[in-house]
């Protein structure tokens, strides 16, 4: 009787479970196999930040002395939080994507000698972005870089805009905000009388709607939180892409409701109570209302969303991993190198 060749043992599926990031890469670490891919990473990553350590510092310099861009710190962890949670939606298939990831590193290297004879930071700061883009779908190859787009497209955040960009956006927006601020105080009983940015209160009181109150920051900030909140959603894209529009008008009727409380406070209270730290707590309390309007965003479209699916409403379940495969197969490991 001949003897039957016994079947290798399918690859159990808890290790193709979901996990965080780095469980993901410990396992792939644990591998002997993995590592010399790993190495070559990490020697490309340092020679890549190498390269572009002007464009690291000016983030640096950028973040530190700047206030409307000291969310730049958070950017990145936050960008890594996305990547976990992509993780966790099941393996995906690790190799090397010379296409794709060749032709973005020269994209990149292309835009970063733009900035020899245009010395603009911007500009050197998106082909960084661009080049880290590169490097991963290199390593990492078509299919992870699908997984983990939106990582490094959130990044875009902690990119300061342009100094001249910047103020062709501020002026117009902080015009907007003492027009609005000055006609809704005139109509509840207080006199403003309001000249370009300056708005003269009751008893000679002045105020002065600066660049730094133009609501650039708040812009940037809920543009990046409802970015966020509508990948994170589990909706239909008609929903995600108001979440996202929605940022900007969220922004602009907090700070425009800043600008009045302080005209308040500066008329019926004292003008110290709206400088230094009360100004700041006032910012601060405003950014709340702001996040008060997008939960109440939220949940009016999940009424509407229900109401038109015929869905009853509910608490959305968790996000649902991917089919694990039970087959051992060289194309889908966690994390790693084939």
């Amino acid at each position: 009787m001949a003897a039957l060749t016994e079947a290798p043992a399918p690859l159990a599926a808890k290790e193709f479970a979901p996990q965080g990031l780095p469980g993901l890469i410990r396992q792939s670490l644990a591998d002997p196999a993995q590592r010399p891919g790993w190495y070559g990473a990490a020697i490309c990553t340092v020679l890549y930040l190498f390269y572009f350590r002007e464009v690291l510092w000016h983030f640096y310099y950028s973040w530190t002395t700047d206030e409307n861009y000291s969310h730049g710190f958070l950017v990145a962890p936050i960008a890594l939080y996305f990547a976990d949670q992509a993780a966790r939606r099941g393996p995906v298939a690790i190799r090397a994507g010379a296409g794709i990831g060749t032709t973005l590193l020269i994209l990149s290297v292309l835009l970063s000698l733009l900035t020899i004879p245009l010395p603009i930071p911007f500009v050197g700061q998106l082909s960084f972005l661009l080049g880290l883009t590169g490097l991963f779908g290199l390593i990492a190859g078509r299919e992870a870089l699908q997984r983990f787009w939106f990582a490094f497209l959130f990044l875009i955040f902690m990119v300061p805009l342009p100094v001249a960009v910047y103020s062709k956006l501020a002026s117009p927006l902080q015009l907007l905000a003492s027009q609005v601020a000055s006609t809704v105080m005139n109509a509840t009983g207080v006199p403003v009388l309001r000249e370009g940015n300056h708005m003269t209160l009751p008893g000679g009181i002045q105020l002065f709607v600066a660049e730094a109150c133009s609501g650039m920051r708040q812009l940037t900030g809920f543009v990046a939180l409802t970015t966020a909140v509508a990948y994170l959603s589990r909706r239909p894209a008609w929903y995600r892409a108001i979440i996202i529009a929605s940022g900007v008008p969220i922004a602009l009727t907090a700070n425009i409701t800043r600008v009045m409380l302080t005209g308040y406070i500066m008329h019926f209270l004292d003008p110290e109570y709206a400088e230094g730290t009360f100004h700041t707590l006032e910012g601060l309390l405003l950014m709340g209302f702001g996040l008060l309007m997008l939960h109440a965003e939220c949940w009016l479209l999940d009424q509407v969303y229900h109401l038109f699916s015929g869905e009853e409403s509910r608490p959305e379940p968790g996000p649902k991993p991917e089919p694990e495969s039970t087959e051992p197969s060289a194309r889908a490991v966690p994390l790693g190198y084939s």
